[in-house]
C-alpha cells in the first residue's frame, strides 16, 4: 500500500489539472473541450491505477462481470477517450458510446471506429427506449451533481431492455484505515465535490430509485474502485 500512496503524491500536480477540468464539466463549462485534455486524461487514469494492477486489468475485470455475448447491444454513457469502448467491441458487443466532449469523442473514434458515437450531455441522454441489454457508466457518475446524476440514471434506465443489466464502475475508498484515509483525501482533492456522494454512500439508493434491482457491489483494484450491478425486471415499467 505504501507504493500506492507514493504514486498518488508523485502525480498530484498532473491530477490537480484534471480536477479543474472535471469541475468545469460538472458546472457546464466546456472544460473538456481543450484538445490537450484527452491525452492528459489517459495519462491520469493509467497513473492512478498502476499500483493496483493497472487500468487495463480493472477494465477487463469489469467486462468479465458483464457476461457479454457477441452481438449484445451496450450503451456506454460517458465513454471518454474510448478505453473501454474498444474492449467492448473486442468482445463482440454492438456499442453506442456517448460523451459531451468533442475532443474526447474524437480520440474515442480513433480507438474504436466500429462503435456508434453520440455527443450528448448525460443528463439529457436521448437514445431509443428499451434498446440495450447492457449499460455501463465507468468513472463518470462521480463527476455529476445529484440532480444530473439522477437524470442520467433515469435516461439510461429507460434505455435498458427488460431483464437487461446496468453497471456502474466508480471510485471507492479501501477498507484499510490508514491507506483508506489517504486515498479518500486524494480523491477529494482530485475530483469535483460530488465524488463525496459516491465514496460515502455509493449509488445503491439512486439505482433503486430508478426501479432497478441492485444485485451486487464488488470491490476492484485493491478496493479503490467498486462495481455495481443492477438488473431491470423482466417486465420493466
Amino acid at each position: 500500500m505504501a507504493g500506492g500512496g507514493a504514486s498518488c503524491c508523485a502525480s498530484v500536480e498532473l491530477m490537480q489539472v484534471c480536477r479543474v477540468q472535471n469541475e468545469q464539466k460538472a458546472t457546464r463549462v466546456p472544460g473538456y473541450e481543450r484538445g490537450w485534455v484527452p491525452p492528459l486524461f489517459d495519462t491520469l487514469i493509467a497513473t492512478m491505477f498502476a499500483p493496483f494492477g493497472g487500468v487495463r486489468r480493472l477494465r477487463e475485470a469489469t467486462l468479465e462481470r458483464m457476461r457479454l455475448q457477441p452481438g449484445m447491444r451496450v450503451l456506454e454513457p460517458g465513454c471518454g477517450t474510448g478505453g473501454i469502448t474498444r474492449l467492448l467491441l473486442a468482445r463482440g458487443a454492438q456499442v453506442t458510446a456517448v460523451d459531451g466532449s468533442a475532443p474526447m469523442l474524437a480520440r474515442a473514434r480513433s480507438r474504436a471506429p466500429q462503435a456508434t458515437f453520440l455527443q450528448q450531455r448525460l443528463e439529457a441522454l436521448t437514445v431509443p427506449a428499451a434498446s440495450f441489454e447492457r449499460v455501463l457508466f465507468a468513472f463518470v457518475l462521480h463527476e455529476l451533481p445529484p440532480s444530473a446524476r439522477a437524470a442520467a440514471l433515469a435516461h439510461a434506465c429507460a434505455a435498458l431492455a427488460p431483464g437487461g443489466e446496468l453497471f456502474v464502475l466508480d471510485h471507492a475508498v479501501p477498507a484499510e484505515a490508514g491507506f483508506g484515509a489517504l486515498w479518500r483525501g486524494f480523491l477529494l482533492r482530485l475530483e469535483p465535490p460530488s465524488v463525496a456522494d459516491i465514496i460515502t454512500r455509493g449509488v445503491d439508493a439512486e439505482l433503486a430509485a430508478t426501479g432497478l434491482e441492485v444485485h451486487e457491489c464488488v470491490p476492484l483494484a485493491g478496493g479503490t474502485a467498486r462495481l455495481w450491478l443492477a438488473r431491470a425486471p423482466l417486465r420493466f415499467r
